[in-house]
């Protein structure tokens, strides 16, 4: 028995389907291109989604609780670091400023992904 490009395409689909990255009815019939390009789009966003859940994993053995980080840097601090979060999920960015947020650009260095959360803030420059 054989195992087709279209075999492999619409095990790759049902996959997705099942683990509901993709919903069955967005699936072209007969355009691979585009179904290809729907496919890596899921895979895509199920990454960021296990980064994002990563990152609140790190950040929460690193600190006691969301609570003593509000106490500690203040927060607006803990609004940060959930923008951050959906950055990361998003695959965008949030700005800091250098300054002001410093110690909270420390609390993030500290994480053991520190160089994949950093690629998500821009440091902003002072005025």
């Amino acid at each position: 028995m054989t195992y087709s490009c279209r075999d492999f395409f619409d095990d790759v689909m049902r996959c997705l389907v099942e683990s509901k990255a993709i919903d069955s009815t967005v699936i072209p019939d007969d355009d691979p291109g585009a179904g290809a390009d729907i496919a890596v789009n899921a895979i895509v966003t199920m990454r960021r989604a296990d980064l994002s859940s990563q990152f609140v994993r790190e950040l929460l053995d690193e600190v006691e609780s969301l609570g003593a980080v509000a106490e500690v840097h203040g927060p607006d601090a803990v609004a940060f670091l959930f923008y951050l979060q959906a950055a990361i999920l998003n695959g965008s960015s949030v700005e800091a400023h250098g300054t002001e947020d410093s110690e909270l650009l420390a609390l993030v260095g500290r994480l053991p992904s520190a160089s994949a959360w950093t690629t998500h803030i821009v440091v902003a420059e002072p005025a």
